[in-house]
This record gives structure tokens, C-alpha cells and sequence, in this order.
């Protein structure tokens, strides 16, 4: 079960996102990481966020996933996965995320809701509209601003940090419109949005490469106004790199997107940490 628990959540995806947070919070203490304690405490909240969210996509999904081949064998089409234990996976997270909130206390718990309802949100989005990729970009680009809030206890944002957000944003958009091209004719068939079940794989990736191209625009933005040495320009290659990788026909789409998505990000998050 504990392994059924595990795949359900993805959760060793969880450790992609902590240079999100390390950078976010890394602005918001005034270019240094927070005291361990508030630092373990955002992981915490990111952690049980990030499973409240997965667990309730899976959830809402359950009844699309049995119809996509793709996805069929997930844990609760499959039935490896009952939907209580579904439900009691996302309480456990959100217990853990509230939890950390108390503790962080201040601005971060008044604020906890914010991104709940994002991260409720976004999984009905693909009902609705073609612009649902934008859902998922809105959700991880809060991790940022919220490790920023903890570590500053301020809702004053910087430049910095809303350029970064920004990044993150446009980054996990345009990722989340390559992962969508597995899936273009289940969800055509059976009337989920997306951009390529709009558009078409061609265009849909043009507009996932516009995306990319402003996200890293933003990046390069961002270096420059913080004065980047020659660390931080090495990441930013490499995340160049991993971004072009994205785009080659001759690599399998799910590589395309795990990990090579995932590493663009990472590069890009880590950049502005090699100041």
C-alpha cells in the first residue's frame, strides 16, 4: 500500500520543485536561506500541498484516466487504489500543509487557503477551456511567493521574486502543453480541452516554444538585474539547453517531458541562486 501511496502522489517529483522554493525564500530572506527551521517548514507545506493537490487531479480524474489508454492503469481506474483511501491521501496532505502554516504562522496562515483553491481549480479546468495548461503554471508559480512570504513575512514582493514566479509560470505552462500532446486524440474523443486537442501538435508546439522563449527572456532579465557571476550564467546555458531538448522530435515525448522539462526548471531555479 505504502508503495501504491507513493506512485499515486509521485512524490519523489516533490524534490524538482525545492530550488523553486530555496530561490523564492533565498529573495525573501535578502539573498541568503532562511534559519533551518522556517526552511523545513516550507518544504513541509510544499509537501503536503503538492499532495493534496496530486491526489485530488487523480480524483477528479478518475472517470477521464479509465478512459485514456494511457492512463487506465492508474491506481484508482485500476482499482489498486479505493477513492477513500484517494480522499483519506489528500487530507493526510492537507493536514501536513496546514500544519506547517500554523507554524510559520503570520502571513502564510492567513493566506492558506490561496493556494488550495488553485490547486483544487486547476485539475477542472481541461472541462472547460483550451487554457487549462495556464491552471497548472498558476499552482507551482505560488511555491516561489510563498517560500518568499515565509522567509520575509511580507507581502511586499520584490521585483525578483515576481520575475521569477513569472519564469516559473511561463515554464511549467508551456511543459504542461508538451505533456498534453500524449494524450491529443483520448482527449479529443472524449472532449477534454487542451491546446493541442485545439490546435494540433504542430501549433501547440509553437505556442509551448513562445512560452519557453519568454520564460527564459525572463530568466535573462532577472540575471542581469542581480548582477549574475559566471556560475549563474553556466545554469542559465544549461537550462537553454534542456529547453532546446524539449523541442527534438528524435526524443519520446514522456522524455520530453520527465525529465527534461523538469531539469529546464530546476537549471533555471538554480541560476539565480549562483549569483
Amino acid at each position: 500500500m505504502l508503495k501504491t501511496i507513493l506512485n499515486f502522489t509521485k512524490i519523489e517529483h516533490t524534490a524538482f520543485s525545492l530550488p523553486l522554493l530555496f530561490t523564492g525564500a533565498w529573495y525573501g530572506a535578502g539573498y541568503r536561506l532562511p534559519d533551518t527551521m522556517t526552511m523545513g517548514l516550507i518544504i513541509m507545506a510544499a509537501v503536503g500541498a503538492r499532495v493534496f493537490g496530486m491526489a485530488f487531479n487523480r480524483v477528479f480524474d478518475r472517470d477521464l484516466d479509465a478512459l485514456n489508454p494511457r492512463t487506465k492503469d492508474r491506481e484508482l481506474p485500476s482499482g489498486k487504489m479505493s477513492l477513500g483511501q484517494a480522499l483519506a491521501v489528500a487530507v493526510c496532505g492537507l493536514g501536513v500543509y496546514l500544519g506547517a502554516c500554523v507554524l510559520l504562522g503570520g502571513w502564510c496562515l492567513v493566506l492558506a487557503p490561496v493556494p488550495l483553491v488553485a490547486l483544487l481549480g486547476y485539475s477542472l479546468l481541461k472541462r472547460f477551456t483550451w487554457l487549462c495548461h495556464l491552471g497548472i503554471g498558476f499552482s507551482l508559480a505560488q511555491a516561489p511567493v510563498g517560500a518568499y512570504i515565509a522567509a520575509s513575512d511580507s507581502l511586499k514582493l520584490s521585483p525578483e521574486v515576481i520575475i521569477f514566479a513569472l519564469f516559473v509560470f511561463t515554464w511549467l505552462s508551456g511543459a504542461d502543453v508538451i505533456y498534453a500532446l500524449l494524450d491529443i486524440e483520448s482527449d479529443r474523443r472524449h472532449r477534454v480541452y487542451s491546446i493541442p486537442a485545439r490546435f494540433g501538435a504542430a501549433r501547440a508546439q509553437q505556442i509551448a516554444a513562445g512560452l519557453h522563449c519568454i520564460a527564459l527572456i525572463l530568466l535573462l532579465v532577472l540575471l542581469k538585474q542581480t548582477g549574475a557571476g559566471i556560475l549563474a550564467w553556466g545554469g542559465f546555458g544549461l537550462t537553454i539547453v534542456f529547453f532546446g531538448l524539449m523541442y527534438l522530435p528524435q526524443i519520446p515525448l514522456p522524455v520530453r517531458f520527465f525529465p527534461i522539462a523538469t531539469l529546464a526548471g530546476v537549471f533555471g531555479a538554480l541560476a539565480p541562486l549562483l549569483v
